[in-house]
């Protein structure tokens, strides 16, 4: 585990590394965009329903196969305009064949279709927002897993029990994006950072623990810090992605390890281990 000053350590020097490699049409200013979430007034069941079915696009090369935001408004009129009762009495092969026939779907007709695997997380979504009876019921939903960093944790586990195709990180991005900025989205980016810094730290669940307490250990000395913010540093870095201005850039992922594992020291650390 890492120690608190470790974590403001690595935190500061992310934040250093990304201004260092901003493209020139982009300055520290600019940046703030990028760590205030777009969705966070959102009013309506409806809102929540689409968040959730765009994370769950959010997965390898399904954004590129479901296109929702170029389809958004034809995938809305075949979803009933986002009745949630008429989607969630819908069956998975009958959705599935009408996104299909839509948009001449010609990849092999199977369960393992991405669009077949969406659809059934569409219905599911809205059988589980169903569940609320209107924003502020789910609202409080979510603030009663707010308690602590490990109670946090059970409600994007939860989730992921609830909707096929939703995983304990796409649940978080869709919690994020939503606005509750605790949840960071722990990524294969964030994953193979952390990993390579914390040996304890190898999958989602961990990843998301090891930020949320980096922004806890941050917050003293610059209360900004959010594990949301968190996530968009280490995400800008590895994906070069500046998708608010429309710019991409080269990844600079593995140069981040290693300027991180520098400045930890991790290969003294290694070899000290061997000696023992």
């Amino acid at each position: 585990m890492l120690t608190p000053e470790e974590n403001r350590l690595i935190y500061k020097s992310a934040y250093q590394y990304l201004i260092s490699i901003l493209p020139k049409s982009i300055n520290e200013g600019s940046l703030n965009k990028y760590f205030e979430c777009e969705s966070r007034n959102f009013k309506s069941l409806e809102e929540v329903f689409e968040r959730f079915i765009v994370s769950a696009q959010n997965y390898q090369a399904m954004p590129n196969i479901i296109n929702f935001e170029t389809r958004k408004k034809r995938i809305k009129k075949i979803l009933f305009d986002y009745n949630l009762r008429k989607i969630a009495s819908l069956k998975i092969e009958n959705l599935y064949q009408t996104f299909r026939k839509e948009f001449k779907v010609t990849s092999v007709d199977s369960k393992m279709n991405s669009w077949y695997k969406w659809s059934k997380s569409v219905i599911d979504t809205a059988k589980f927002i169903c569940g609320f009876k209107d924003i502020e019921d789910f609202k409080t939903f979510v603030r009663l897993f707010d308690y602590n960093p490990t109670t946090r944790i059970a409600l994007p586990l939860l989730i992921s029990t609830k909707i096929s195709g939703i995983g304990f990180a796409l649940a978080c991005d869709a919690l994020k994006e939503l606005g509750f900025i605790d949840y960071p989205k722990p990524d294969v980016h964030l994953i193979n950072v952390f990993s390579s810094i914390d040996t304890d730290c190898t999958d989602s669940v961990s990843v998301f623990e090891t930020i949320t307490r980096m922004a806890i250990d941050c917050q003293n000395e610059d209360s900004t810090v959010t594990p949301y913010k968190i996530d968009k540093v280490f995400w800008l870095i590895c994906s070069g992605n500046y998708y608010l201005d429309k710019l991409k850039i080269t990844r600079h992922r593995d140069d981040f390890i290693s300027y991180l594992q520098q400045k930890l020291n991790i290969q003294s650390k290694a070899s000290c281990k061997n000696l023992i």
